[in-house]
């Protein structure tokens, strides 16, 4: 019996999809092998020794006995981090009479590839910082770190907190300034305290608290609960919901200025406060205007679902 044309033309196509698909999984086959290729080996005898960099960068040696990386040097009996292990090998450089192109220099280098360069060691300790604001803004590591001139050893910081951040985030500055702010300038906070410069999961890269909450209920723990009754905005959006996280012109850093305005936004049978109010017994006259007078444990309750005590 001889097959039909319809047989034959699916019997075709499968054999098409067949042949497509080995060929996909040959590419990428191809495609893995190129990206998994190993690197080329290293030549022991293209390294000179930090003593040699020496002899010429005395400015740069100079103090470095108390750099973490040269300390990490002393740790692994002397064969650790040194000049070489970040700036290549430095054989060539020396031989050329010191020809800056022969060897890595992180003044000449793009953001990218200072950023590849530190992080292959750090990678385990920053993997997310490339889809982070920072790295996506090609800020390279060396735009607040230096290896030689710091003022912090920890994090070597080319400035102090919150000097440094203060460099591009004018408008935080004087967010600070208000009459009501986080006391990040009298030296009581950092912007580190909040906020991960290398990147989090979370929204402006801040942290979160140890048991996963907004980084606000470190401090604040009395508004951590966990609550039988919670305001929703707390779970929604945020204690930015009602506060300025960095500093305002309102007590306890409110986004308005006065108590029954910042409630009136979500409890107002409209938002643009055209409305008519609803009947109730609610007196809006300017001793009763602070909603939180009777509605005490505004951020959650355990006893009442109009958190009165």
């Amino acid at each position: 019996m001889r097959p039909s044309r319809s047989s034959v033309a699916i019997l075709a196509l499968l054999s098409w999809f067949g042949a497509a698909s080995l060929t996909h999984v040959a590419s990428a086959a191809q495609s893995q092998a190129v990206v998994s290729s190993p690197k080329p080996a290293v030549n022991p005898a293209d390294y000179v020794g930090a003593e040699a960099c020496a002899t010429c960068h005395q400015d740069e040696v100079k103090g470095f006995n108390r750099n973490p990386h040269a300390k990490l040097a002393l740790e692994h009996g002397g064969k650790g981090v040194t000049c070489e292990s970040c700036h290549g090998p430095g054989k060539a450089h020396m031989e050329s009479g010191g020809d800056a192109t022969k060897i890595f220099q992180f003044t000449k280098a793009t953001p990218k590839q200072v950023d590849d360069k530190c992080l292959s060691c750090h990678a385990s300790a920053h993997p997310n910082f490339m889809r982070t604001a920072h790295g996506e803004a090609k800020i390279g590591c060396t735009s607040c770190h230096s290896a030689h001139k710091f003022e912090t050893p920890t994090g070597m910081l080319k400035a102090k907190e919150p000097n440094l951040c203060y460099q591009c985030h004018t408008d935080v500055k004087s967010s600070f300034m208000q009459p009501f702010h986080h006391k990040v300038d009298e030296g009581l906070m950092k912007c580190s305290d909040c906020h991960d410069a290398h990147g989090t999961f979370q929204p402006k890269m801040l942290h979160t608290s140890a048991t996963q909450d907004a980084i606000c209920t470190k401090c604040h723990v009395d508004t951590l609960g966990p609550f039988v009754y919670q305001h929703p905005p707390v779970q929604t959006e945020g204690c930015v919901s009602c506060h300025f996280p960095h500093g305002s012109a309102n007590p306890r850093l409110l986004t308005r200025n006065n108590v029954n305005s910042l409630c009136l936004q979500c409890h107002s049978p409209s938002m643009t406060f055209t409305a008519p109010a609803p009947p109730s017994f609610h007196n809006q006259a300017n001793q009763y205007q602070n909603c939180t007078i009777c509605h005490v444990q505004i951020h959650g309750s355990n006893v009442n679902k109009d958190f009165f005590k």
